[in-house]
């Protein structure tokens, strides 16, 4: 496997990535009835949200996905890729999440901190903005970009590779690796 693609969140006019995530699920496929298959080793979900920041809630826009059978969303019927990543892409869905949680938001991602397995770690991004959620609407943000650099200046390769080659080790690894929980100390 490789690094795989995030989700993406417009906020505040900007873009950027979806680099944690504590709470009740986002948007999937499977919530409309959709079955993605893998689209490859940088997506092995085999899909990509598209969310936007509008008047304080947090939306779904769009959606790409590689499936077999592509289904209307909120009546906005897909629009057919033909390519070899994805077959399918969303557009203007226009949905309120029901999320309730926390999330990390990333994005001047540092070159040099790319980790070539799973999600990237929070520390590589230069900005990293927390949202709390509640129901779909935005009712905090907080700028963690200092903490993050606070964690870059005193280990850097924190996270980057498993502690040993124990097979525990790199199991656990490779699991945290692909998963978007985070725990900011």
């Amino acid at each position: 496997m490789t690094a795989q693609i995030p989700d993406e969140f417009r906020y505040m006019g900007e873009l950027f990535s979806l680099i944690g995530l504590k709470g009740s699920p986002l948007y999937a496929p499977q919530d409309f009835g959709i079955t993605p298959i893998m689209a490859s080793t940088a997506c092995y979900r085999g899909y990509v949200m598209r969310y936007d920041c509008v008047d304080g809630q947090l939306i779904l826009d769009g959606m790409s996905v590689r499936t077999e059978e592509a289904l209307p969303v909120n009546r906005i019927d897909p629009l057919d890729e033909g390519g070899h990543f994805f077959s399918h892409r969303y557009e203007n869905l226009s949905l309120k999440t029901k999320f309730s949680g926390s999330m990390l938001l990333g994005k001047n991602f540092i070159e040099s901190m790319y980790v070539h397995m799973g999600y990237q770690r929070p520390m590589a991004y230069r900005t990293v903005l927390e949202l709390q959620i509640q129901d779909g609407d935005i009712m905090a943000t907080n700028d963690l970009s200092a903490k993050m650099e606070e964690l870059r200046n005193s280990d850097p390769n924190q996270d980057a590779q498993p502690n040993s080659r124990d097979h525990d080790d790199v199991m656990s690894w490779i699991e945290n690796a692909f998963s978007l929980d985070y725990d900011i100390e």
